[in-house]
């Protein structure tokens, strides 16, 4: 059993607090009084063989799968592709959940059998990242033949199954056709979003979905179509914490309890990095994996599966933190951030605004005209082959405008059209250009909420295309917060490499 999650208030025994920093990771000497939320501790994995089969034979509000195949069915099984945990899994538990419920189907004699992945505005999955996700025996099974796919939201062949105020939703053909669609998903953090509706739609209906003119209750609206038109049974793995290796393992430890081998593996972490280009550094960042527990699986009804899973994790993971702080502080460890050296600007304000201080339950972890201070160095580097389009946006749109009305009319029809972009979301596993329009939608209402955002140690052009701020140091972050919130502010660090966290109350 793991030790649950909890509140430090620092005090003047407690020690210097890991900060990461982009490429980066230092010590930092909070103030007294600050509130530190640590997350539950990490532990090794296990069989998850009896939770699985647990899950399968007694399912939420559904009959069990066994029951619901037989020769003849034409199943699907839908891969979710949400933002995969950080650091990756060593071993995806997706590929034993897909495992299983193929041993099912083959027991069944089902032989009409293809796997899609839901992947919407993400990049489409190449081979290799098929076989590292999904495993040789799947890949070699499937591959060859064509039975593995990724969503296209720009495909011709996709099938209208109703409307949503007025307007035609599309459904990937391949899954609105089939007699039985399994959903295979992971539950990282806390989520409500269909996979079904949000990865395997057509753009138009996305972007009315998430998009910066959503309509109130589209997407529930979109969501409770797809359930009408889509016999659909999920199958969700719930994880805890990342385990990381015993060279890293430091980084999930509470500093006190650190032993002289994992202040010698911060030493050498810290040497490795600095001694290393940017490049170099990346690739050291971007290999690394961790071990993930399985708390649960459950299985059924996919909206109470949506649901049962976000409780399991709720109950696992969460932190209860007692009210709103005038600061909130988060760092952002690049390899938190999926592309580039050390993570772009944009998704290292995505990371702070929306993944980490968004993943409150109750009330925020700031309060609304309060502050927030993120650690990234802000660099301008972008992948050319998978950011090309978000690259351009942070060179061409943002010194335009960062208003997302604005943008949104003025911007994004063009770069939904362009064909360069198009073309290497098609053949060169890119993210669609509406990707980063949508990403930065909701780093911008997330800072509407707050009077500032101040960058520690970050790039000051970059900070101000994103409207943000820059401070050479926490103290001098600090000093720049205090014409808002005076000079002893209440403070909440939010402490761990990305690790979702909640607020209870």
């Amino acid at each position: 059993m793991a030790r649950p999650g909890f509140v430090l208030e620092v005090d003047d025994k407690t020690p210097p607090l890991m900060t990461p920093a982009g490429a980066e990771l230092r010590l930092e000497r909070l103030g007294i009084g600050t509130r530190v939320v640590y997350p539950a501790d990490a532990v090794a994995s296990s069989d998850p063989t009896a939770l699985i089969e647990s899950a399968l034979t007694a399912p939420l509000n559904a009959q069990s799968l066994a029951s619901r195949i037989r020769p003849g069915t034409k199943l699907t099984l839908v891969i979710a592709d949400d933002d995969p945990p950080f650091p990756r899994p060593q071993f995806d538990p997706r590929r034993t959940l897909v495992e299983r419920v193929l041993e099912s189907a083959a027991r069944a004699g089902v032989d009409d059998v293809e796997l899609v992945v839901a992947n919407g505005l993400r990049q489409r999955w190449s081979p290799a990242q098929i076989t590292s996700v999904l495993g040789d025996r799947v890949a070699t099974s499937f591959l060859p033949d064509g039975l593995i796919t990724s969503h296209d939201v720009t495909s011709e062949d996709l099938v209208t199954i109703g409307e949503v105020d007025g307007a035609p939703v599309q459904l990937n053909r391949r899954v609105a056709e089939s007699d039985l669609v399994v959903v295979i998903g992971l539950a990282s953090a806390l989520t409500a979003q269909c996979p079904v509706a949000g990865g395997l739609t057509d753009l138009a209906t996305i972007n009315r979905m998430y998009g910066a003119h959503a309509a109130p209750g589209a997407s529930a609206a979109v969501e409770d179509l797809v359930a009408r038109h889509v016999d659909a049974f999920s199958l969700v793995a719930v994880l805890g914490q990342p385990l990381l290796g015993p060279a890293m393992r430091f980084v999930s430890k509470r500093e006190w309890e650190w032993n002289l081998g994992d202040k010698l593996s911060y030493a050498g972490a810290r040497q490795i990095v600095a001694a290393m280009p940017r490049n170099g550094a990346s690739l050291v960042h971007n290999a690394l994996s961790a071990d993930y527990a399985i708390i649960d699986v459950v299985a059924g009804d996919p909206t109470a599966v949506r649901r049962d899973a976000s409780r399991v994790w709720q109950a696992a993971n969460a932190v209860e933190v007692a009210g709103a702080a005038d600061v909130l502080v988060t760092p952002v460890w690049g390899a938190a951030i999926e592309e580039g050296p050390i993570g772009s600007p944009l998704d290292a304000a995505h990371h702070a605004l929306v993944t980490a201080a968004g993943s409150h339950l109750g009330s925020p972890f700031v309060r609304e005209g309060g502050v927030l201070i993120g650690f990234h160095p802000l660099p301008n580097k972008f992948s050319n082959r998978r950011q090309s389009a978000a690259a351009d946006f942070f060179a061409k749109v943002l010194p335009a405008s960062t208003d997302p009305a604005e943008i949104a009319a003025e911007f994004e029809p063009k770069a939904i059209a362009d064909d360069w972009y198009l073309d290497l979301y098609r053949k060169q596993f890119a993210h669609h250009p509406l990707r980063v329009y949508h990403q930065w939608y909701r780093t911008a209402e997330a800072a509407r909420n707050l009077s500032n955002v101040i960058w520690v140690g970050g790039d000051r052009r970059s900070a101000a295309l994103l409207g943000h701020r820059a401070a050479s140091t926490y103290a001098d972050a600090l000093e720049i917060a205090s014409d808002v919130v005076g000079n002893e502010p209440a403070i909440t660090f939010l402490r761990g490499p990305g690790l979702a966290l909640g607020d209870v109350r």
